[in-house]
């Protein structure tokens, strides 16, 4: 019987067994905007064995060592490892949802500023890209989130911070009032031996003001109606593992308006909480839960 059928019975085995062998095979899961990138060559994250797997990409900078922030809506979160700092981009803004940074004395020297902002061209192509002239005749300041003031050990570091994903419109009098009071006292800290992992972002409406010339307002960048900061002071080479009850901690909204010309930041601290139920983002994912509820409520 078999010699009649000749090679056949065993062409139907092998069909059997590679059809066997692809329904094994795990599924494709598609990329997202929040799927990691590329880790950042400065550190990584050291976490309890009770978390593996470990992080890796994004996940895996030292600048997100606290926890990656997240809200209800990943689709408008593209996340950004820019090596001297990690970003949220929102394209449907065109500007960060939230910066985040680690900050120690090894980042800070004697290089002086960069002279001015450019374009992030390694944006998708689908994005628009921000530019200089979007901001010229706007009555707005280029605000940077991580300070360009965090980044002087070089040129190269401090030049690196002066790109439009790092920056949202800001009225003069809070960018040089009490927000570079805040980022002058994160430095401060820095010098006395402390490590910083700060976040920083704005406060938008849902039909914010926007500043460019386009028509399509799609391609105007939004204004922020209030920009917040997040610090958590730890001493030097700490993480996630070593925050407890009693961390140092800073938050603080501030109002994106001529308002604050006069005022000193402390005026405008917040708990986190605040921060989390202003922005709709979680914070501190990393520190245990029980950990979060003392220090993100505690009254400043």
């Amino acid at each position: 019987m078999l010699r009649s059928l000749g090679w056949r019975p065993f062409a139907l085995l092998f069909v059997v067994l590679g059809a066997c062998s692809r329904e094994a095979q795990p599924p494709t899961v598609p990329t997202s905007p929040m799927a990691p990138g590329p880790s950042a060559p400065l550190g990584t994250v050291r976490l309890p064995q009770e978390q593996e797997p470990p992080p890796s990409g994004v996940d895996a900078s030292v600048h997100v060592a606290l926890g990656i922030p997240r809200d209800a809506d990943d689709s408008d979160d593209w996340l950004l490892d820019r090596e001297l700092f990690v970003a949220s981009y929102n394209p449907k803004l065109n500007a960060p949802n939230w910066v985040a940074w680690n900050l120690d004395d090894r980042y800070l020297g004697h290089a002086p500023r960069s002279p001015g902002f450019h374009s992030d061209t390694g944006l998708p192509k689908t994005f628009y890209v921000v530019r200089d002239e979007d901001y010229v005749g706007s009555g707005y300041d280029r605000g940077h989130l991580c300070p360009s003031a965090d980044r002087t050990r070089d040129d190269a570091m401090n030049k690196a911070t002066f790109v439009f994903t790092n920056a949202h419109p800001q009225f003069h009098e809070l960018n040089a009032g009490p927000w570079e009071k805040l980022e002058t006292h994160e430095r401060e800290l820095a010098r006395q031996g402390k490590e910083l992992y700060i976040v920083a972002g704005g406060i938008f409406d849902s039909e914010p003001t926007r500043i460019g010339r386009a028509k399509d307002v799609g391609r105007r960048v939004a204004v922020p109606r209030a920009s917040y900061k997040i610090i958590v002071v730890l001493d030097r080479g700490q993480d996630a593992r070593a925050v407890r009850a009693d961390t140092k901690v800073i938050a603080a909204i501030m109002p994106n308006t001529r308002e604050p010309k006069l005022h000193e930041w402390t005026d405008y601290a917040v708990s986190i909480r605040e921060v989390e139920r202003a922005t709709g983002y979680d914070f501190l994912a990393r520190v245990p839960r029980d950990v979060q509820d003392l220090i993100e409520t505690r009254t400043p």
